[in-house]
């Protein structure tokens, strides 16, 4: 399998930029792993994602003046500035329900897919993203547990070239195995190996009964949702998996159309995968408890005001969203109003279907598998959020 990666140009959408994206490199960052402070921690993390609006990703922005927590406050970090998949953090703090959980939080970005040394760091309390990423350092002993999720929907869509789905005689409707058999010899786009989009690819072309190691070209991009539309539009890629708006524009705009649409049409096994969540180290977890279920209390509120009041939602969302197109973002609310759990409390079937995409993950990467004693306990730490749904 060909896995050099492409660095395509940026290309520039109604005048802006955009990208949902979450999932990135799986290499943890060795810089940050060398900072000596919690504060040169912090700016090696912004810097990286400097350098990414420099190459024509979405800029990493600094979403609060502080990310150091204060009395009363919490900092949290996330790979990008803006997305659906962050949404109900933002929600939440926009519409003063963490205030009212008795909470200040100061949000901050990194434009990286994987962020686990920053938060082993100390340069935030909390860090948003994906159980594996959790999973992976949690099974060498690092001291990180889950909190509470927040996105039950692996979204993060496939997208290829519409001629090449119907040369395959595909649509989106199509069974899950006749679509996975459609990326036989496709040259896919993906954030990097281990990372989400790349497990999901492998995922759905298992399914089809191929080997993704044999079968298909997986392409590491990096530059997020711009570059992996100019590399589309360059004919340097079939097509891709990333999450929406990224993928809307695919098939709006680049001739592409939806394989799998993860959050209105993913294959039936996948229909409630966690997908983020919210993590701190056990340090935090000791010292500060109080505010940890607070925390859960906004997120829990956030989340139940999405599933009963979602006309506040998309007009909070339309506001947040600012320069996004009105036909773009009527496609991206109802492809992502879905996503969203009914409450932030995990189930062990949510664990266990993390386990079978991180196990896959370790043989990708010639790891050992996971310690057999590791259990639903040992990743996760409900004592905030079970907390908070009581208040």
């Amino acid at each position: 399998m060909t896995r050099q990666p492409v660095r395509a140009c940026a290309i520039r959408i109604g005048g802006r930029q955009r990208d949902g994206s979450s999932d990135g490199e799986p290499e943890m960052d060795r810089t940050l792993e060398m900072a000596k402070s919690r504060r040169a921690m912090l700016r090696a993390t912004l810097a990286v994602g400097g350098v990414a609006a420099m190459q024509g990703a979405a800029s990493a922005l600094l979403l609060a003046p502080s990310a150091r927590a204060q009395t009363g406050e919490l900092s949290t970090l996330r790979a990008t500035a803006k997305s659906w998949l962050w949404a109900a953090e933002d929600y939440a703090s926009s519409r003063g329900m963490f205030e009212r959980a008795g909470l200040r939080v100061r949000m901050a970005a990194t434009e990286r897919g994987v962020n686990q040394d920053a938060l082993l760091a100390g340069a935030t309390d909390i860090l948003l993203g994906a159980p594996t990423q959790n999973m992976r350092v949690q099974i060498r002993r690092q001291p990180i547990k889950m909190i509470c999720g927040m996105v039950n929907k692996y979204a993060s869509n496939i997208v290829i070239k519409k001629e090449l789905a119907d040369r395959a005689g595909v649509t989106e409707a199509s069974d899950p195995a006749a679509k996975g058999r459609a990326l036989r010899g496709l040259r896919l786009g993906t954030t990097g190996v281990g990372a989400g989009p790349d497990q999901l690819i492998r995922y759905v072309m298992r399914l089809g009964g191929l080997d993704p190691d044999r079968d298909g070209q997986l392409v590491p991009v990096r530059g997020g949702g711009p570059a992996m539309l100019a590399a589309m539009q360059n004919n340097q890629l079939d097509g891709f998996c990333l999450s929406s708006p990224t993928s809307d524009l695919a098939v709006q705009r680049f001739g592409a159309v939806y394989l799998f649409n993860m959050s209105t049409n993913p294959p039936p096994a996948l229909a409630d995968y966690l997908y983020i969540t919210a993590s701190v180290t056990e340090r935090t977890l000791r010292e500060k408890g109080e505010l940890l279920t607070a925390y859960c209390k906004g997120v829990a509120m956030a989340l139940e005001a999405i599933k009963k009041t979602p006309d506040d939602f998309k007009a909070w969302s339309k506001e947040w969203f600012t320069g996004m197109e009105d036909q773009l973002f009527e496609t991206s609310f109802v492809n992502n109003i879905d996503i969203y759990m009914a409450t932030p409390v995990p189930t062990q079937r949510h664990f266990e279907l993390n386990m079978e995409f991180l196990k896959d993950e370790l043989r990708l990467t010639n790891q050992p598998p996971p310690p057999e004693s590791y259990a639903f306990g040992d990743a996760w730490d409900l004592r905030f959020v079970e907390a908070a749904m009581k208040a």
